[in-house]
């Protein structure tokens, strides 16, 4: 194990720029996660943070396309193979969810909602998947997935912990199936060298969870 820091730690070192770019961009989400549920004047960090997150990505893509930068590529063979595995793993994960809390396996309908959450889904994993897990590639693949994986789950349980009104809410299975739900669309980013596939399977997560719902929940509009 120590050799297996050391390298880390050492790549980490063989890219500043990155490890700098990474930590200012997480540092913008983590603080509109924050105080985005705040009034105003409070909101204001909220769209502070993310003007930094985007100042920071922007300046990333001087030297890199946006396909680059997101990890789109273009689509190959290698993606359509884990397109259906991404799908497979959205139901999954999705129908897990709604089991938990108490609710019919699938939806019995759907609503307008169907076309609002996936859409959130597909740019939190741009974000995460994409730039950051991709940023920090270099670094080692195990460590990126597992940072960006972490990020996303920091930054979920501050969302739902700063609501006005406190949620009755498991946040133990939160935690933990964010994170595991975050290291298997990493996996998925990984194994596909490209941020589509994870894209795909959150967006089918958030279909099956949030798509029969009157109205989308406040922690996916955060």
């Amino acid at each position: 194990m120590p050799g297996t820091n050391q390298t880390i730690s050492s790549r980490i070192r063989q890219h500043p720029g990155r490890i700098r770019n990474v930590a200012l961009s997480v540092a913008g989400i983590l603080l509109f996660a924050g105080f985005v549920h705040h009034p105003f004047p409070l909101f204001l960090p909220a769209i502070g943070g993310l003007a930094c997150t985007a100042l920071v990505i922007g300046f990333s893509t001087r030297h890199m396309t946006i396909r680059e930068t997101f990890g789109i590529g273009h689509l190959n063979r290698r993606i359509l193979l884990y397109t259906l595995p991404a799908v497979l793993l959205g139901v999954l994960l999705g129908i897990l969810t709604r089991n938990r809390f108490e609710l019919t396996l699938i939806p019995a309908g759907f609503t307008g909602v169907v076309f609002v959450a996936p859409l959130v889904g597909a740019v939190e994993e741009l974000i995460f998947r994409g730039y950051i897990q991709g940023h920090l590639r270099p670094v080692g693949k195990i460590f990126s997935i597992v940072y960006a994986s972490t990020v996303h789950t920091c930054y979920k349980l501050l969302v739902i912990l700063t609501l006005a009104i406190p949620l009755q809410f498991d946040f133990f299975f939160l935690i933990f199936w964010t994170f595991i739900g975050g290291l298997l669309f990493g996996t998925l980013r990984e194994l596909s060298e490209s941020s589509v596939p994870p894209v795909i399977a959150h967006a089918v997560f958030d279909i099956v969870l949030y798509g029969g719902l009157a109205t989308v929940p406040v922690w996916v509009w955060s």
